[in-house]
């Protein structure tokens, strides 16, 4: 006999059936949406002509730059990790709003040039009026072109009193200053890289009108200037607003030199009526190394365990430049009588300065060997000063490439950019 369905039964089959089919489609179609869900204010668009921008560039992509981008206040400006922007001539970005330019160390973010890789190309950050900047793992490349009345541009300019963070961050051929802070601002410039900024002027870091904060564990080559320039103002000194800054664990090499003597670069100069406290560098064939001048607050500024090294003759009396109030400390080390003495022993470095050359040589590796002399012998404090928050720890290690890195402690590029 055949056996009978009764309808409760085939009405349960058929929406058990219904359901599996049902079911199919829902997977189907989720498994086809897999892609990375974009921020609300996705930039898509990879050519930009110029104008206002906000909203996020996108990560991995590459967008070409042919105008101006002005971030106006309260508009804020993201990048993301990997995003490459080049730009055509010298356009430049003017921040009035906030910039986040947040990089990391396998994908860092890259502002270069549609141009030839070398100085001056585009015209860099502009950020005179803004309301945050940061840059972190950013490599910035060839900057500084020239403005509408042909002034060459900084790389990175604020004039606002606004925290200042760039961290990990390259800086190569700029032609002029690479970072320049004319405020109140407070600042932590931490173990970034600079090679070969500045033309006939310019230099590395340069802080105006009353600039508060920490620069330690940076790189900085082949500077037109001054490697790190800590200065108030030109007449007299701002009420209640003098530059005063920590400087630590910096490794200074060849600075000075294309700009000349008319007003010689230095490793580190402490100059108009600003204070600083300048421990643990490394200083090396500068054209002069550690310059405290007449016009510094010199009664407060404080300086000791800074290493020094030279290889050219001329070089010697300019480790602490004669008739300046910068004295040798007895925790110094540094020998101004014998050529060539101290040599730290970098991995890889050919004296001498070259200033000619804008691009690092590519030997060129100013991490310490591990039998370099530098190790061990710098200091751990600065004698009457609590580091702000947020601020690494000096090193017992001279320069920026130290052998402890934890807590925010050294340089973590590698050679070259």
């Amino acid at each position: 006999m055949k056996n009978r369905i009764s309808p409760v039964s085939g009405l349960f089959v058929a929406i058990t059936a219904i359901a599996v089919v049902l079911g199919g489609c829902s997977k189907s179609s989720n498994s086809v949406n897999t892609g990375p869900v974009l921020p609300a204010q996705a930039i898509r668009g990879t050519t930009l002509s110029g104008g206002n921008i906000k909203g996020v560039m996108l990560a991995d992509s590459i967008y070409t730059v042919n105008g101006n981008l002005t971030v106006l206040p309260g508009d804020t400006l993201t990048v993301q990790p990997g995003a490459t922007i080049k730009v055509n001539g010298n356009q430049a970005f003017y921040v009035q709003g906030t910039i986040n330019s947040v990089g990391t160390p396998t994908k860092p973010i890259v502002f270069t040039t549609t141009g030839p890789a070398q100085p001056g190309q585009w015209g860099g950050f502009q950020c005179d009026s803004a309301k945050a900047v940061s840059f972190a793992w950013t490599k910035i490349l060839w900057a500084g072109a020239g403005d509408s009345a042909g002034n060459t541009r900084q790389t990175i300019a604020v004039s606002v009193p606004i925290p200042v963070n760039i961290t990990d961050c390259w800086f190569v051929g700029g032609q002029d200053n690479a970072i320049g802070v004319y405020s109140t601002a407070p600042v932590m410039i931490l173990r970034n890289s600079f090679y070969g900024n500045g033309t006939d002027d310019g230099d590395c870091i340069d802080f105006h009108s009353g600039v508060t904060g920490v620069v330690a564990y940076n790189c900085l080559w082949g500077t037109a200037g001054s490697a790190i320039k800590v200065y108030t103002s030109k007449t007299t000194p701002l009420a209640n607003a003098v530059t005063n800054v920590a400087v630590y664990n910096n490794t200074c090499v060849e600075s000075g030199f294309r700009r000349g003597s008319k007003e010689p670069g230095r490793g580190v100069l402490v100059d108009n009526f600003s204070v600083a406290q300048v421990y643990n560098n490394l200083l090396v064939n500068n054209l002069w190394s550690l310059d405290v001048t007449p016009f510094a607050d010199f009664q407060h500024t404080i300086y000791g365990y800074n290493y020094f090294y030279v290889t050219v003759d001329s070089l010697r009396q300019w480790m602490y430049p004669q008739g300046e109030m910068g004295v040798i400390q007895k925790s110094d080390i540094i020998d101004s009588v014998h050529l060539g003495a101290n040599n730290p022993m970098f991995v890889g470095y050919t004296p001498p300065p070259n200033p000619s050359v804008r691009i690092i040589p590519t030997n060129f590796d100013f991490h310490l060997a591990a039998n370099s002399p530098a190790l061990g012998k710098g200091t751990t404090s600065i004698p009457g000063i609590s580091l702000p928050a947020g601020a690494p720890a000096l090193s017992v290690d001279m320069g920026a490439y130290v052998s402890d890195t934890s807590n925010g402690k050294g340089n973590r590029h590698a050679p070259g950019y």
